[in-house]
């Protein structure tokens, strides 16, 4: 035991004081909190320089329209649009149009804007721009232009525009998320970002972590310095020990972001507010603590399982070439997994969902993913414990036997007849 305790502190503290795992662990819980706020902050942006857009209207009923609905102001003041009208007819209108845009090329206008004659009729509109990767300012002047011509229309039928906009009014649907005890919680959709990004951590851990063990035993195994291990311990100590180990700097590492997530989520709307105005009613959803527990229990299932099995394989290679061509079937598992929480994600309780998640290559993913959007019994969730368990100490019983004659084994890849024989031996 104190072999194993040895190896397991090696091991852990040889990463653990690495300036990877420092610079890692510090800048991952930045990163997320870089996506999740950076985006809402730089759509609140708002560019300081007008831009210039002319308007060819040759219907005669947008342009005064479009000027008063397109009417956002900078912080200062300023019209963000500025808006000239340029006369053209059809006859020339492809004169104007070569013209406007050699002004676009020259920097002498931003873009310009060509509504037909018979825009009532076609419900055709045309704009011209260096960029039309803007998609919210186009659809900015979509809405502007399809809302005018619409209150045209109704004008034209003798109808009240507002009236009718009135009676035509969209419907604001509030989703709530009803918690076990019949709680009920808003939720607009950012509990799935939140059960997403712990899947994702879950998914890359699975391969990460495994690669870690697999890597530290074919290394030392190039290196002979396993030989001078294996001499002062049995070869099972060892695998148990980087098992462990490995395992127990991921553990920390998920710590130390689990104690930032949990200060993001309580103090959300006071950080939020401090960089955007009106963000009073937003706030991160929160993570039950369930939810948090059984995050950590299926992330030391699904190590254990998969470490065990890049274990065995660090064992069997002796090179880089072997080591990434044997890691394909295992991270398949993994990928497939992942793949299935999508389907989840949509269909918690559908009969396939059931299935994968108490397949126990695939269960740290899948039936976490079930937990994290909607908790599905526990009778269930034992069920899959129990399964991983019995499937992870089949794996170490079976890795161990491939690890204590592979890890002494030098030259070419084992073939499979070759490892049923170290099974046997």
């Amino acid at each position: 035991m104190n072999k194993l305790w040895t190896i397991f502190k090696r091991e852990y503290l040889t990463r653990v004081k690495t300036k990877g795992f420092i610079i890692g662990t510090v800048l991952t819980p930045l990163f997320i909190i870089i996506l999740t706020i950076g985006p809402g902050l730089l759509m609140t942006l708002k560019s300081e320089k007008a831009k210039r857009i002319s308007v060819v209207d040759l219907s005669g009923i947008v342009y005064d329209n479009l000027v008063t609905a397109v009417s956002d102001t900078s912080g200062s003041g300023k019209r963000l649009y500025e808006f000239t009208r340029v006369p053209a007819n059809s006859e020339n209108l492809d004169e104007v149009k070569a013209d406007l845009s050699q002004s676009v090329d020259k920097n002498q206008f931003d873009s310009y804007i060509i509504i037909p004659s018979d825009i009532v009729e076609t419900n055709e509109s045309q704009f011209y721009a260096k960029s039309v990767s803007n998609f919210d300012e186009n659809r900015m002047f979509q809405n502007a232009i399809s809302q005018i011509i619409t209150n045209y229309r109704l004008q034209q039928s003798n109808l009240d525009p507002e009236f009718v906009n009135k009676l035509t009014k969209r419907i604001n649907l509030k989703t709530f998320k009803v918690a076990k005890g019949g709680a009920a919680e808003e939720d607009q959709g950012l509990s799935f970002i939140v059960t997403f990004i712990m899947v994702m951590f879950l998914y890359m851990a699975l391969i990460m972590y495994g690669v870690f063990v697999m890597r530290s035993v074919y290394e030392e195994k190039q290196s002979r310095v396993v030989e001078v291990l294996i001499s002062s311990c049995k070869p099972f100590q060892l695998m148990a020990g980087k098992v462990l180990g490995v395992g127990a700097v991921g553990l920390t590492q998920y710590f130390i972001w689990a104690a930032v997530a949990a200060l993001l989520t309580i103090y959300s709307g006071a950080i939020i507010g401090m960089f955007t105005a009106g963000a009073s009613g937003f706030s991160i959803p929160t993570i039950p603590i369930s939810v948090l527990v059984y995050f950590i229990v299926f992330f030391v299932l699904g190590y254990l399982l998969y470490a065990t099995i890049y274990a065995a394989l660090g064992a069997m290679v002796n090179t880089d070439q072997d080591a990434q061509q044997l890691q394909f079937p295992v991270m398949t598992f993994i990928i497939v997994a992942f793949f299935f929480a999508f389907y989840i994600i949509k269909n918690p309780n559908a009969s396939l969902s059931k299935i994968v998640s108490q397949i126990p290559l695939f269960a740290p993913i899948t039936m976490f993913t079930r937990i994290a959007i909607q908790m599905p019994p526990f009778s269930e969730i034992l069920l899959s414990i129990v399964i991983l368990v019995l499937t992870i100490i089949f794996l170490i019983w079976l890795a161990g036997k491939i690890f204590r004659v592979g890890i002494l084994m030098y030259g070419k890849r084992p073939t499979l007849p070759e490892l049923l024989n170290w099974i046997k031996y």
